[in-house]
This record gives C-alpha cells, sequence and structure tokens, in this order.
C-alpha cells in the first residue's frame, strides 16, 4: 500500500520524527466482531478505510494517496460505512459505541495491516574498552535508546567499584544544545531519595554529555510483569516506595512525566543479616525511578512521556481540548496509579498504529482507565476510580497516596487481626463460660436438692395428717363409747331407782361401770397426749417445709442472679474482643509507621555507607 511504503520509507531516516507504532492499550468490547468486520472488506476497501478511519487522512488525502478521484473515496467509504452498520447492527462493539469508532479499532487493531517497523541500527557512541574521564573504563553496552546509550563501566580508581554510565548521542556544541543536554543532570541532582536514580559524576567527552549513575543488579517492572502479576503485599512494598520518591521529586517542583513499567528498575540488594542469623530471607528489592530525561519543573510547560500513561490533563492538551486542567505533580499521581493497576492486573498490550493514537489521546483525555473488574480486585475500585479520575482536583497528592496504598494489604491485615484476637479472645471466653456454667450447674443441683427435700417434707407431712386423722377419728370413737357408757350409767342408776335389785348387785354393777369409766378415761388421755404430739410433728414438718421452700426461692433467685452475671460477662468479653481489635489496628498502623521509617533510614545509611566507601564526592542537592 502507498501510504504503508511512505511511513516505511520515512520511519528509515534517522532524523523522521514520525513514529511508526505507539504502545497503547486499546481494546475493543468484541474482538470477535471486530475480526469478522475486518473480513468483510476487500484489500482495495480495508487500505480506504484504514486510511481514513485508523490514519484520520481527509476524502481529499485518501484520494491522493491512492490515486482516485475523491468523489470515488467518498462514495466507496460511504459503502463501507453503510456495509459495517448492517453488519454490527445499532449496537456496533466499540468503546464510543459507534460504527467509526469499531471501524477505527478493527484496522488498529489488526496487525496484518501494518508491517513491523525497519529497525535503523545505530553504532554505538563508544566502543567497548574505551576509557572515559581517564577514570571509567567501558565494559559492556546494558542499553541504547534514541537519546542516549547505557553502559557497564568498572571505576578504575576504586578497585572493584562497577558504575552504570550514560551518554547522550546528540553532540552539544552550543549553549542551548549544552543547556538541553545538562536538563536530565539537573533534575537527578535535585532530588535525593532512594528509589530515584543517583548521580554520582558527570562530565563531556567528545562533546557528548555522560554522566554515571549507581549499577543496579535486577530487572525492570515490565520484564517481572512476563512471569504474572504482582501479589498485593509486593505491590505495596514496591508502590509505597515509588511513591515517597515521587513526593520527594515535587516537593523538589520537578515531574517525572514518563512513569511506566519499563522506567521502574526492582533492584535486589542483600538483607542484612545480624552475626550468627541464618540467611533464610532472599534479596530486598528496591524500586528505583529511571529516565528523568523527559523530566521538567513545575513552571514549565513541557509535555512528554508515553501515551499510555497520559495523565487526562496532558492528553487534554495534546488533543487540543479546550480549557485543559493545568498540568501539575498529580499528573504524576495518574501514571503511578496506573502503573499499579497493571502491575496488579496486567492485560495484553496492543499496539495501535500510527495515527490511532490521536484517537486514544482524545479518549484519554475525557475518559479514565477501566478500574479493575476481578472479584479479587472489587475492593480497590473506589481506591483506582479516586486515583484515576479525570480531574486532577478528585486525585490524592504522591504523599497521600503513599499512605493510601495501605489499602492493598488492608484485607489480609484485618483477617491477621481477627485471627490474633481469636486466638486468645475465644481461650479466655472459654475459660469465663466454663467458670460460669460450673457456678450455675452447682446452683441448679442445689436448688434440685432443696426442691426434693421440700417434696419430702411434704410426703412426711401429708403421712403425718393421715396419722392425725387417723387419731382424731380414735378420739371421736372413745367419745361415743364413753357417751354410751354414761349413758349405761344413767340408765343404771334409773334401774337402781325403779327396780328392786339387791344393793350388791347394784355396787358390784356400779363398780364395773366405774372401772370400765376411769380405764376409758385413761385411754382417752393417752390418746390425746399422743394427738396433742401428732399435732406438734404436723406443725415441726410444716415448719421444716417452709424453711425448705424459702431456701429453694432463694436458691432460684441466685440461679436468676448468676443467669444475669453471665450475660454481662458475655457483654465485656464482646467490649473486650472489639477494643482489642481497636488496639491490634493502632499497633499495625504504628508498626507500619515504625517499619517505613526504619526501611528510610536504612536505606539511607546504605547510601552513606556506599558514598563513604566509594571516597566519592556527595553532591549537595539544592534547596528546593
Amino acid at each position: 500500500m502507498h501510504y504503508r511504503k511512505l511511513r516505511e520509507q520515512l520511519s528509515a531516516c534517522p532524523a523522521s520524527p514520525l513514529p511508526l507504532r505507539s504502545e497503547c492499550w486499546w481494546k475493543g468490547a468484541d474482538g470477535l466482531h471486530l475480526a469478522a468486520l475486518r473480513a468483510a472488506f476487500t484489500s482495495e476497501e480495508a487500505e480506504v478505510l484504514e486510511l481514513r478511519f485508523a490514519r484520520r487522512l481527509s476524502d481529499v488525502d485518501v484520494a491522493h494517496v491512492v490515486g482516485r478521484e475523491p468523489s470515488a473515496v467518498r462514495a466507496q467509504i460511504e459503502r463501507g460505512v453503510a456495509r459495517a452498520t448492517a453488519l454490527l447492527g445499532t449496537a456496533p462493539p466499540s468503546l464510543d459505541g459507534t460504527v467509526e469508532g469499531a471501524l477505527l479499532e478493527a484496522f488498529a487493531l489488526d496487525p496484518a495491516t501494518t508491517p513491523a517497523p525497519r529497525r535503523v541500527r545505530r553504532e554505538p557512541v563508544l566502543p567497548i574498552g574505551s576509557v572515559v574521564a581517564q577514570r571509567y573504563e567501558v565494559r559492556a553496552l546494558l542499553g541504547a535508546g534514541a537519546f542516549a546509550d547505557v553502559y557497564e563501566a568498572r571505576d578504575c580508581e576504586v578497585t572493584g567499584h562497577v558504575v552504570a554510565l550514560k551518554i547522550l548521542r546528540a553532540r552539544s556544541a552550543d549553549a542551548r544544545s549544552i543547556g538541553a543536554a545538562l536538563r536530565e543532570l539537573q533534575h537527578i541532582a535535585s532530588v535525593f531519595h532512594p528509589s530515584v536514580v543517583q548521580l554520582k559524576d558527570h562530565g563531556w567527552h567528545d562533546e557528548h554529555l555522560w554522566f554515571v549513575m549507581p549499577l543496579y543488579r535486577g530487572e525492570t517492572l515490565a520484564t517481572r510483569l512476563v512471569r504474572g502479576p504482582l501479589s498485593r503485599v509486593e505491590a505495596r512494598e514496591i508502590f509505597e516506595q515509588l511513591a515517597e520518591a515521587l513526593a520527594s521529586m515535587h516537593r523538589a517542583g520537578v515531574r517525572h512525566q514518563d512513569i511506566k513499567p519499563e522506567n521502574v528498575f526492582l533492584a535486589t540488594l542483600d538483607r542484612d543479616h545480624g552475626a550468627g542469623e541464618p540467611r533464610t530471607s532472599g534479596p530486598r528489592v528496591l524500586p528505583v525511578l529511571l529516565d528523568l530525561g523527559v523530566a521538567a519543573k513545575d513552571a514549565e510547560l513541557v509535555l512528554a512521556g508515553t501515551p499510555a500513561y497520559f495523565a487526562p490533563e496532558v492528553a487534554a492538551r495534546f488533543a487540543h481540548v479546550p480549557d485543559p486542567p493545568p498540568v501539575g505533580p498529580k499528573a504524576d499521581v495518574f501514571s503511578l496509579a496506573l502503573t499499579l493497576l497493571h502491575a496488579l492486573h496486567p492485560r495484553p498490550q496492543d499496539q495501535v498504529p500510527a495515527g490511532a493514537v490521536d484517537a486514544f489521546i482524545g479518549h484519554r483525555a475525557i475518559h479514565p482507565p477501566p478500574v479493575p473488574s476481578s472479584a479479587a480486585l472489587a475492593d480497590l475500585r473506589p481506591c483506582f476510580e479516586r486515583w484515576l479520575a479525570v480531574s486532577p482536583d478528585e486525585r490524592p497528592t504522591a504523599e497521600r497516596l503513599r499512605d493510601e496504598l495501605c489499602a492493598l494489604t488492608r484485607p489480609a491485615e484485618r483477617r491477621a487481626r481477627l485471627q490474633s484476637t481469636v486466638r486468645w479472645v475465644v481461650p479466655v471466653g472459654a475459660v469465663v463460660l466454663a467458670v460460669f456454667f460450673a457456678v450455675v450447674t452447682d446452683l441448679r443441683r442445689q436448688a434440685h436438692v432443696s426442691r426434693e427435700a421440700a417434696a419430702r417434707a411434704g410426703v412426711e407431712a401429708e403421712l403425718a395428717r393421715a396419722r392425725a386423722h387417723s387419731i382424731s377419728q380414735s378420739l371421736s370413737e372413745s367419745a361415743a363409747r364413753r357417751a354410751e357408757l354414761e349413758a349405761n350409767v344413767a340408765r343404771l342408776e334409773e334401774e337402781y331407782q325403779t327396780s328392786r335389785m339387791t344393793r350388791e348387785q347394784l355396787a358390784s354393777r356400779l363398780a364395773r361401770a366405774d372401772g370400765e369409766l376411769t380405764l376409758l378415761t385413761e385411754r382417752e388421755r393417752v390418746q390425746s397426749a399422743r394427738a396433742r404430739q401428732q399435732v406438734d410433728a404436723i406443725a415441726t414438718l410444716e415448719r421444716a417445709q417452709a424453711e425448705q421452700r424459702r431456701r429453694a426461692e432463694a436458691t432460684e433467685a441466685q440461679l436468676a442472679e448468676a443467669s444475669e452475671a453471665l450475660q454481662r460477662e458475655r457483654a465485656r468479653v464482646a467490649d473486650a474482643t472489639r477494643q482489642a481489635e481497636q488496639l491490634g489496628a493502632a499497633r499495625d498502623e504504628l508498626a507500619a509507621s515504625e517499619r517505613r521509617r526504619a526501611s528510610l533510614e536504612a536505606r539511607v545509611r546504605e547510601l552513606e555507607n556506599f558514598y563513604r566507601g566509594t571516597d566519592l564526592p556527595v553532591l549537595d542537592a539544592p534547596a528546593p
């Protein structure tokens, strides 16, 4: 295709400012529909639609590229749009929900529509083995970019000391170019933080600016993410340090402007071990922000970076949105938060060819990136919605972001606190409940014994009442017998008066009646005494029954009080549990603060020890 051939020829020229491709995440809603849409057109139709919708050329420019009349091109574009509308229906699977957007995504995402660019081979600025400033011997090329090369170099003045030497490819022959070359150097020197690359030495070599930095061993975050996403603990450990470094840069009045996984280096440092302490833990990771080549002062209106990580206010200026928000330090916060999102939830990176970058930037200027949709990151959705807000005023500062990153491990810490609380509250609660249950069981046993004693006393009282009733019946019978005898005596006296019995017979009968009367009286006296004893026994039993009932009622009252005390103790155990959780949370926050302070002090000591060990002059950072 003519347009692609022209761009390939332009990209082969080192001075060409036109990049053939830019890496951006640009994903349609339905890749199958977009693939079907691409397959629905011939190569000639696809070329016209690509130039119009993906390359953003006008109808006249498309006609000029393909060598046809503008009217024919417009007609072909209208037919293509009509065919796409019939194929996709009323709800096209595109980010903006339009047929034009679907055509853009279909052809921008098609890797077959654009051939891979032909890379231009550049010769390194320094040959291996050369010596810079009569001190640094170049040993190996670590990386080559469009603006500078980075080498591994040996410090000839310090035995065993290896550094990273960066040298700019462009020569600086006048004052303006020299100032531009010193730009990155000034930004590096103005910030002091372990997670910001540090300046050790600098100078000029054949009109090329070079400067020396520590040589870190490790890998970039982008390389690390190839193996899989970061865990929440790893992400918090890395990005808290990056947020602190970013806050230090912002306090110095410097914006990084190009934060992305490729510019975050995960340096591995040996952990400190005490004497005799086994080396059970692996190396500690120190994240370092690299490449301050496009950094800018707050007062400078310099816009640069990677489109995929543009903040909306930066994208708005590139897209020429009217009245865009001012670009400030919170643009770096957006890029860092987006880098964190991709570290926790990596997605395939679709490379958008050429002109589609404009559409991507225009979309980014008014739409935030999608927040995590997986259930594993659902609790972080409110955080990312604020960190990736379109308005800079809704985003936190870098320092505030560092504090808010505790949300990454808050669920795990909450589970750990709960487990710790359960580990000591459950045994204590079990002991307390066991004691109360023992007391309640003993009180219930005593109440049962008292009820049984009262029941026995009631049975004995019933038996005593039965015996008293029997004695009462005996007394009634004795009274009847006495009345009968008295009637006999009266009858005998009457017979004595009416008959002529002899005195002896009458005396004998009277004596016999008196004897029976005396015997009956004695028997009645004995029975009365027995009745009184039975009545006393009944009264004693009734008093004992009343006492047993009183004791049973007292025991029941004690049981009720013990139950109320058990409820109050359960409430106190619940309060103690809540207080323990609050105390645990406070201790965790204090411990986290101490760890951050200790970590920062340790890193500062490492750098101080490093500078003392190398006997190099320490550059004083200018006051912010």
